[in-house]
């Protein structure tokens, strides 16, 4: 470490690593950007050839034969499965023997030349091919060819690229920031043995071993704290000389010059240490009065170069910095109050008004006569630790996608504010609404458009939320907003206000203008529920009464429309889950999963299947009955359910392999659930690693801490757990530090139609060598032909499931 005033050299270090990596990112995203561009051409210009050679074989036969039904049959064919944006077949005279996708008396546009990336990046291609036979032009086919799904898959590769170098950044900065606090983890241990040698006790330091500038300044401590008892032992025992030999007064001054010379040597020594260390230190003196500060205190204080505060008073010192407190008053009667004691302070956060945090404490110095000398102060910059702690605490609460409030902070909030509600006796409300046909802007535009309304909802909606009111995303396009001491009319007008927002807001994708509206259910406490559950139920209800209304309104809950047959149907889901849990109505298949290696089961996966009380042979899946189970809170018991019985089936049959059981988010914020798992497999007597727990990505990302907690309880207990659908979340790779899985299951959008995607493998490849750095293996869901197969096993993916396999079923062969 430099003891000058300019950078150290690991400062040095790190900047230069952390500017070669942001160039050599820049550098990748730069060469990817030009490769997919290329690609782009590639890709469009062979599409072109392929549906050339496909149009004139196929149209040329009927067009000879001026057979119009069977082109138009073909057009209207081609259009769905080619994703062409229309088609108009002219005969030799220009006459439209058959369109499609264009309007009759439009005018076409004109045919592109050439195409190049500028044009294939304009979203459409207009075309122009004629259609021969024998030789002879018998027509001319004018089509509008995409180019948008090559576009989404070329800005997709950017949008990883940029995951992967932000997850490169986010691990450096985390890899220096755990470096800093290892490094001044012994100051309090050097505080002690400093007060300590004051005291006149002059033990070594034997609890300090390492090679950097802490244990540096250790092992100078003690080399000096061995001279200076060398000293005194040495001028004791001379003194005892002296007077036994009467030894002149002039020759024993010269003696003690001689080690106050050498006590100053180590004086000097001590100070050039302080001088080098990266914590703040402030000696303050009896009197109150600076006597020594170090560089760093200088350096974290912003304390100009020419400014001298040694001599001043504390409390006039401090105020000369370049530093300005974001409560000086607090800070003032903190400096006299500590001034004032003779005692070790707590430590105490000072905040400036730059943004940083800055934590101070103070040490009593004694001499060796026990009397008290002055303070030690040490100051240290925690403004990057406690940013992160910040930032871990609000992805918690927080839904990734819009930042609304998630569902667990919701769930929370709910049982206190009704709490509140029943200690005051005031009425509380609960609005669930959700958006009309926002499955068809999915399904129309793709889930980034989707994403992107509810992102602009989202800030829409928190434009009308006071400060006491709690606004969060439950789901998909599903809202939720708590408000407590709230009246009848308030509530009324708020639900009116949500309705005509919403439908006020302009929405606009690709050219086309949107109107959407949403459906509000107001249910009040204690009106309509005293309890989370019922409330939530009737929430629910009075939204679907809402949509029976006629969709783009708002209804408070009303038990006499309970009676409509699609508000039954939706509200006896509850009863009829209910009725599986208390009948035995739910059952499990199995599914395997393989690994690539030999081609052998690894284990299983456990799913669960509801037989239809009605119809016994009538299995409903659990698309059917999940959702409406994780509303309404009973998806807990359906997770238990499947734990108890795959405990059992692995007790009966001791050689079965392990199996996998997915736990829902709801399940995941459950504090009680680590405890159940143990003690059911204890009960049962099956050895842990015999179970694999799997939890989304999603979910786990979103509760990170509860994640974390039954991780480890479970990694402890030598129990497995999976990350599944991964690859789906916004910082998959930044987390995986934070969750210690043993699997990583990649989500099966990545896995459809690999061998023609190079993007996914690019995606796939770089998950399974992440894995496979981090020492975790990795599962490919949704397998189902031999191309695929082949592939993942040459990406060195471990295991595989998938239709290609075997199907979910009930008599495994494994099992039976």
């Amino acid at each position: 470490m430099s003891q000058g005033k300019g950078w150290s050299l690991r400062s040095k270090l790190v900047l230069a690593s952390l500017t070669v990596e942001i160039l050599m990112l820049g550098l990748l995203l730069a060469i990817s950007l030009r490769v997919a561009e290329e690609r782009l051409l590639a890709q469009t210009r062979q599409r072109i050839e392929e549906i050339g050679v496909l149009f004139e074989a196929a149209l040329a036969p009927p067009l000879v034969a001026r057979d119009y039904a069977a082109l138009t049959d073909i057009l209207t064919a081609s259009q769905r499965r080619d994703g062409l944006a229309y088609l108009v077949l002219t005969d030799d005279q220009g006459r439209a023997l058959a369109q499609v996708g264009w309007p009759p008396d439009a005018t076409l546009p004109t045919p592109m030349r050439v195409v190049d990336a500028a044009a294939a990046r304009t979203g459409r291609l207009d075309l122009s091919l004629p259609i021969r036979m024998g030789g002879h032009e018998y027509g001319r086919l004018a089509y509008g060819l995409s180019t948008q799904p090559l576009l989404d898959a070329q800005a997709q590769l950017l949008e990883y690229g940029l995951i992967i170098a932000g997850a490169a950044l986010l691990l450096s900065i985390g890899l220096l920031g755990a470096l800093s606090t290892w490094l001044t983890r012994h100051l309090t241990t050097l505080t002690t043995a400093a007060s300590a040698v004051g005291e006149g006790r002059y033990e070594p330091l034997t609890c300090i071993r390492s090679g950097d500038e802490v244990g540096r300044l250790a092992l100078a401590f003690n080399h000096m704290a061995e001279a200076i008892a060398a000293r005194v032992r040495a001028l004791t025992e001379t003194e005892a000389r002296l007077r036994e030999a009467l030894i002149t007064q002039e020759h024993a001054q010269a003696e003690q010059r001689r080690y106050a010379q050498a006590a100053e040597a180590e004086h000097a020594r001590l100070l050039a240490l302080l001088s080098a260390m990266k914590l703040g230190v402030l000696y303050v003196g009896v009197d109150g009065r600076v006597l020594y500060h170090n560089p760093a205190f200088r350096r974290i204080w912003m304390l100009d170069e020419t400014a001298d505060v040694i001599g001043l008073p504390v409390s006039e010192a401090l105020p000369r910095t370049e530093c300005l407190l974001a409560r000086p008053d607090h800070f003032s009667r903190h400096v006299l109050a500590v001034l004032d004691t003779h005692e070790v302070s707590d430590s105490v956060e000072l905040e400036l008004a730059d943004g940083r945090v800055i934590t101070q404490v103070s040490y009593p110095v004694w001499d060796r006569e026990n009397r008290y000398i002055g303070q030690l102060w040490i100051y240290e910059d925690v403004t990057h630790e406690r940013q992160t702690a910040a930032q871990l605490a609000y992805l918690a609460e927080r839904d990734s996608l819009t930042g609304l409030y998630n569902r667990h902070y919701f769930e929370h909030e709910l049982d206190r504010q009704l709490a509140d509600c029943e200690r005051s006796a005031s009425m509380g409300a609960l609005l669930f609404f959700d958006l009309d046909e926002f499955k068809a802007v999915n399904d129309h535009f793709g889930h980034r458009a989707g994403d992107a309304l509810l992102i602009r909802l989202a800030g829409e909606l928190n434009t009308m939320v006071r400060r006491n009111e709690v606004l969060a995303r439950l789901g998909g396009d599903e809202f939720a907003l708590l408000v407590a001491h709230t009246t009848r009319e308030q509530t009324e007008q708020l639900a009116e206000r949500i309705v005509r927002a919403i439908s006020a807001i302009p929405y606009r994708f690709d050219g086309h203008p949107l109107r959407l509206t949403c459906s509000v259910g107001v249910a009040f406490y204690p009106e309509h529920g005293a309890d989370a559950e019922s409330l939530i139920a009737h929430a629910d209800a009075a939204m679907y009464q809402a949509k029976q209304a006629g969709k783009n309104a708002w209804r408070i809950y009303d038990a006499q429309a309970d009676a409509s047959p699609s508000l039954v149907t939706h509200l006896t889901w509850n009863e009829r889950i209910d009725r599986a849990l208390r009948d035995g109505l739910f059952t499990l298949h199995f599914q395997g999963v393989y690994r690539l290696a030999d081609n052998r089961l690894s284990h299983m996966e456990a799913l669960v299947r509801m037989r239809d009380a009605e119809v016994p042979d009538h299995l409903i899946l659990p698309g059917r009955f999940i959702p409406v189970a994780e509303k309404s809170g009973r998806i807990v018991e359906i997770d238990r359910w499947v734990l108890r019985e795959c405990v059992r089936l692995l007790a009966r049959r001791p050689r079965l392999p392990a199996l996998a059981v997915n736990i829902s988010a709801r399940s995941l914020g459950n504090a009680t659930l680590p405890a159940f798992i143990l003690q059911t497999l204890k009960a049962h007597e099956v050895e842990p690693q015999r179970l694999i727990i799997e939890l989304t990505e999603t979910s786990a990302v979103t509760d990170l801490t509860d994640a974390q907690r039954l991780i480890e309880v479970l990694y402890d207990a030598g129990v497995a757990v999976a990350l599944d659908d991964f690859g789906i979340g916004f910082s998959s790779f930044a987390y995986l530090k934070h969750l210690p899985v043993h699997w990583i299951k990649i989500d099966g959008m990545f896995i459809r139609n690999l061998y023609q995607d190079r993007d996914n493998q690019t995606i796939v490849r770089a998950i399974a060598e992440v894995a496979r750095g981090m020492g975790k293996r990795t599962i490919a869901e949704f397998v189902e032909d031999e191309i695929t197969l082949q592939m993942l096993r040459d990406m060195g993916i471990d295991c595989v499931q998938g239709y290609i396999l075997d199907r979910p079923r009930a008599d495994h062969p494994a099992i039976v």
